[in-house]
């Protein structure tokens, strides 16, 4: 009986993930798999563990960078509660410095039983695109404001620009005060023409460029307000013109002074990269995506098949 328990179970456990699963006849693992490639040097790996003998299991965290030869534990040994739970990997800037692809996976262990998770790797890229020229802007009517730029000759690392505005001097560049996103390439003249909320206010902008990876430049425009953690550093209104260096991906740097009424809203903390990413992907499928896809529909008529059959074949044992 244990062993139809068991077989049950486990073709639930495949339905439940609709992925790769890692297991023995007791044990089960699975480690999310990061977004990849990321300017992120810290983040989260989700691990999901279950014991059908409901014991309790330790799980081990397991990393290769691009400088070592094989594998490393890293953090301490995780206790979980008996039959499995869910923890986390946590990946910091300790492990992550140099660029490159770096891999990780995890253990389950109960007593001498161990399963090991698939294998999961990231590449870290940084640096970014450099900061593109603010041109000014120019009032083209009684409303419409037109931006003008050129980008940075960075052999191809900008990809496009980002517009951002407010009625402040000093504000927040961030998703709430962006107000245009420009692909474009290095080395060219761009623009973007905006309407304000009002035609009786003076506006104020900035710019900000971006690559592929999401990595920014430093901030460019009539006047922004710049700060960091060891260093302010502040540009009043009527210096147009960059604000004086990027800030560098994945440092604590900031753009903040948002007063009331300007268009910037939010924490306003900008990491050098775009509108926060997440750094990994989700362990289940995501609650905004429909389960009941053509796949999984087959995938569950097949589990409750094979299950129905387990059961026919168990009470045939039993008959005989």
């Amino acid at each position: 009986m244990r062993n139809l328990k068991t077989l049950i179970v486990t073709s639930l456990l495949g339905l439940l993930f609709v992925g790769n699963v890692y297991a023995s006849d007791d044990i089960s693992i699975r480690i999310s798999k990061p977004k990849t490639p990321t300017n992120l040097n810290s983040f989260d790996l989700s691990v999901v563990t279950l014991d059908f003998q409901n014991r309790a299991l330790t799980v081990k965290c397991y990393k290769k960078t691009p400088s070592d030869a094989g594998f490393s534990q890293f953090g301490s040994d995780i206790a979980l509660s008996a039959g499995g739970d869910s923890t986390i990997c946590p990946v910091t800037s300790s492990i992550i410095g140099d660029q490159g692809t770096y891999q990780f996976y995890a253990t389950a262990h109960a007593g001498a039983e161990t399963v090991t998770s698939e294998t999961v790797s990231v590449e870290y890229k940084t640096g970014g695109p450099d900061t593109p020229n603010y041109n000014g802007k120019e009032r083209v009517n009684i409303c419409d404001y037109k931006i003008k730029f050129h980008t940075a000759d960075d052999g191809g690392k900008t990809v496009k620009v980002e517009i951002y505005r407010s009625e402040n001097t000093s504000f927040d560049v961030n998703d709430g005060s962006r107000v245009d996103t420009i692909g474009i390439g290095s080395n060219t003249d761009g623009s973007s023409t905006t309407t304000p909320p009002s035609c009786d206010k003076e506006y104020y902008f900035a710019i900000r460029a971006f690559d592929t990876n999401g990595n920014g430049s430093g901030v460019a425009g009539d006047s922004v307000t710049k700060t960091t953690t060891t260093n302010p550093t502040t540009v009043t209104q009527g210096t147009s013109g960059s604000t004086g260096g990027a800030i560098a991906a994945g440092t604590a740097g900031n753009i903040l002074g948002a007063g009331a009424g300007g268009s910037g809203t939010g924490s306003g903390s900008v990491l050098g990269e775009e509108a926060t990413p997440s750094a990994t992907e989700e362990v289940f499928p995501s609650k905004t995506k429909s389960f009941w896809s053509t796949k999984n529909i087959i995938i569950v008529i097949a589990g409750i098949a094979f299950i129905a059959l387990a059961i026919r074949l168990r009470k045939k044992e039993t008959s005989l």
